[in-house]
């Protein structure tokens, strides 16, 4: 790999995301259309490979204002998905965290790692204090990465998002920097 990233572990590496990665993550965007699109209402808005590129270079902007960290996640080199610090508040010490993965991938616990990863990156590298999953009510396996990741389940917000002509309904789950564990093992 001719880029920059971190390792999971021996099989998957988060790398800062890069214009070139446009084509294969829209690639992938395509080949899992269906299955994406049930909880990431932005893949109905992604469209083409320029589409990709634009979302790259926003959150690069947003990465350089430190309100934004994007990860494009390779699974033994292959792009799988993405995980991202969203909202960084500095002067709050908090962000949410969004991840997706393609189909495939399902059941090997990458998010799970990679969720660990980005916690230990958040807490000790950006020096944030909490953490938050807002997490379709719905998508049942993203809950069990949360919980998994000791996440803490804090409530459910009614109507949260207005989504293909219906409102949803979001948990929210938190994680404390001091309940965070970088021994745990996933």
């Amino acid at each position: 790999m001719d880029f920059f990233y971190f390792p999971v572990d021996e099989d998957i590496k988060l790398a800062q995301p890069e214009t070139f990665m446009a084509e294969p993550l829209f690639q992938m965007i395509e080949q899992d259309r269906a299955f994406l699109s049930t909880y990431l209402p932005f893949i109905d808005h992604t469209l083409t490979v320029e589409d990709e590129l634009n979302f790259i270079k926003l959150m690069l902007k947003k990465q350089a204002a430190d309100e934004h960290r994007l990860f494009v996640i390779y699974y033994r080199d292959q792009v799988v998905g993405t995980i991202d610090i969203q909202q960084i508040d500095l002067e709050n010490k908090k962000a949410f965290v969004g991840y997706w993965l393609q189909s495939k991938y399902n059941g090997l616990g990458i998010i799970a790692r990679c969720l660990h990863k980005i916690c230990d990156f958040a807490f000790n590298t950006l020096d944030l204090n909490k953490l938050s999953l807002h997490i379709n009510t719905k998508n049942k396996a993203s809950q069990k990465v949360a919980e998994r990741a000791n996440f803490r389940f804090v409530g459910t917000d009614k109507d949260e998002s207005f989504e293909r002509g219906q409102f949803e309904d979001f948990h929210r789950y938190a994680l404390l920097k001091h309940e965070f564990n970088t021994e745990t093992s996933l």
